[in-house]
């Protein structure tokens, strides 16, 4: 008979109507909690970041096909570790937005103005749409060998922990295209300058030294360094014309002007054509529409910077500034770079060295420590 009456299995199936509908209404409160909450959730730490840098290989052997045509300039080889040191950037949504509409723009431009197809093909975004972190070289791609990867590591940390170079901030300056020979490609980049107030707006000190440091560590390994063709400011010759575009021949600039960020790469050539219509859609105006309220940055915009407040305060500044600019080119001199460090990576493995906190230095401790080394 227990086996068959279910009478009280069937009393308990029918009485949770009521509890049901209580429980809908906590869920709802739930939720609307949880998108407060969720506005206020801490950063995550930029070494979240480098767990998930490296992409997965799909083949044993080069091939472009795999690649949207594109060639690697060091061809895998087992026992070498492709290398690379750069200032990682992840933009926000409001900077990912007027990137992208660049992109836009100058791709209907593109398409409606030169009569042979051109694509530009987008760094923002990865081929499955995920928001992908931009970079500010300081090496070329260089290879290590096994025994060397492990000293090379040290080595920088040492030189970047000992250089004195506080936490600073870039902002874009200009636009302009950078051929290279060993890609056969053609970048779309972001030239950056110093925030910083007085002589040194617009110019790289801080870039400048991690370079020269960063090149000295390359060439002690037997690699090439990075803009060795350029001159430094400090030795300008004011009576030589700047021209940033001589980079593409391999001379004649000076390093402040080398440093970039590239936003997006095509196989065309860049034409006087392109290099016109690229100025054009630089300095167009345009009408923004923001998906998200002032101050709102989103999951992204929190955990890309890896900073709190100011990080809210230059997000906000930017939308401030994009209701009363008129031009992508104004909207673009508005975002902010902040640099904390430099990431090397080496193979598959990326590193986040950070630079010294300019407080203990002052302070003459040498090992990032406080007080009696605590």
């Amino acid at each position: 008979m227990g086996l068959v009456d279910y009478s009280s299995d069937s009393s308990e199936s029918d009485e949770p109507a009521g509890p049901r509908t209580k429980k809908q209404k906590i869920s709802e409160n739930q939720t609307t909690n949880n998108s407060i909450a969720k506005s206020e959730l801490p950063p995550l730490p930029s070494a979240f970041h480098d767990l998930y840098a490296s992409t997965v290989r799909v083949s044993a052997s080069d091939d472009p096909a795999l690649h949207q045509g594109r060639k690697r300039v060091n061809p895998h080889k087992v026992g070498n570790w492709p290398s690379h040191l750069y200032i990682e950037w992840h933009p926000t949504p409001t900077e990912r937005t007027i990137l992208t509409t660049l992109l836009s723009n100058l791709q209907s431009s593109l398409t409606s103005s030169i009569t042979a197809p051109i694509t530009i093909t987008s760094f923002l975004t990865s081929d499955l749409g995920t928001p992908q972190p931009l970079h500010i070289s300081l090496s070329r791609p260089i290879v290590l060998s096994t025994s060397q990867k492990d000293t090379f590591q040290a080595d920088l940390e040492s030189s970047i922990r000992s250089s004195g170079i506080a936490p600073f901030e870039l902002a874009p300056v200009g636009v302009e295209w950078h051929r290279t020979a060993e890609s056969a490609r053609s970048f779309l980049v972001l030239r950056v300058g110093s925030t910083k107030k007085g002589e040194d707006h617009g110019k790289n000190p801080q870039l400048a030294a991690l370079l020269r440091r960063a090149n000295a560590v390359v060439t002690a390994f037997g690699q090439p360094a990075l803009y060795a063709f350029a001159r430094s400011s400090d030795n300008n010759n004011n009576n030589t014309p700047k021209n940033p575009r001589n980079r593409n021949e391999g001379t004649g600039v000076e390093v402040d002007h080398a440093f970039h960020v590239s936003i997006a790469w095509s196989f065309a050539e860049p034409s006087v054509e392109i290099r016109r219509l690229t100025e054009e859609t630089f300095n167009s105006a345009n009408r923004w529409c923001m998906t998200s309220p002032p101050g709102d940055d989103g999951d992204e915009g929190k955990s890309s910077r890896g900073g709190g407040s100011k990080e809210k305060a230059d997000e906000g500044s930017l939308r401030t500034a994009m209701t009363t600019t008129t031009t992508i080119k104004d909207a673009i001199s508005a975002m902010c770079v902040h640099v904390d460090g430099i990431k090397a990576k080496i193979g598959n493995v990326v590193t986040h060295v950070p630079l010294p906190d300019s407080r203990r230095r002052r302070d003459g401790d040498k090992g990032g420590r406080g007080l009696f080394g605590l």
